[in-house]
């Protein structure tokens, strides 16, 4: 009878040991502390660009023709550095990150395919670099009522890309396929809290901030801050192992 409950045993017991097995492997392979601090402080070290005179103002009207308008926006006295900025950030940033995932893969033994988040990197600075002035042609030369729905329709795009905050979402994007990739809920609550908060930035900067030359740094210090905080608890995490 004993030998019979034990035999019938073993296999749950080897499930339970292969299951415990890939959550220790997936854990191991864990590594997106280090990108999250690096674009942190990225967010951070751009908010200079975000310093305004005139401040937040919901009737301020486009620069016309800033260089690299699709990342560092057409709103703010200083579009064109954000935008060489977040060139070389994003550049770098996405860089130094699979950089660190193929160390850590050689030191844990593990490794996260990160193909996709490379890919994901590419697309959003490609599709950044194009979608500023892309939308601006549809809302000014297209058929009017195209040119009207894309404008209404498409009015949060347009405002986070005029605030030169496209690059932070790029960075949130790819945070959510590496969470995927990752299996990290972490990451992913991580990565849509970046987002929200840039939804809700300009929102808030037009309400409480208007007027102050430093109105717009919020935009770009607390999905920073998010970030820095989502890093260190990723390290803090992968030192408790």
């Amino acid at each position: 009878m004993s030998t019979a409950a034990q035999s019938s045993s073993e296999p749950e017991s080897l499930l339970a040991d292969i299951a415990a097995l890939r959550r220790t492997v997936r854990r191991d392979r864990h590594a997106y502390w280090l990108p999250l601090l690096v674009f942190g402080v990225l967010a951070l070290a751009s908010a200079p660009f975000y310093v305004d005179p005139a401040g937040p103002d919901v009737l301020r009207a486009p620069r016309q023709g800033p260089a690299l308008t699709g990342l560092g926006g057409d709103l703010l006295r200083h579009s064109t550095g954000i935008g060489w900025f977040w060139l070389a950030a994003l550049i770098g940033g996405f860089l130094v990150s699979l950089w660190w995932y193929r160390r850590h893969a050689l030191r844990a033994g593990v490794q996260t395919p990160t193909r996709s988040y490379a890919k994901a990197g590419i697309a959003g600075v490609v599709v950044g670099l194009g979608l500023g002035p892309a939308l601006g042609w549809l809302g000014t030369n297209a058929w009017s009522p195209l040119s009207d729905a894309s404008r209404s329709v498409l009015w949060p795009v347009s405002v986070l890309l005029g605030l030169g905050l496209a690059p932070l979402a790029v960075a949130g994007i790819g945070f959510l396929v590496l969470a995927r990739l990752e299996r990290s809920r972490l990451l992913a609550v991580v990565a849509g809290a970046v987002l929200v908060t840039l939804l809700l930035g300009p929102v808030y900067v037009n309400t409480v901030f208007i007027g102050s030359a430093y109105g717009y740094l919020p935009v770009v210090i607390v999905p920073g801050l998010v970030l820095l905080a989502g890093g260190v608890a990723g390290l803090a995490r992968q030192g408790r192992k």
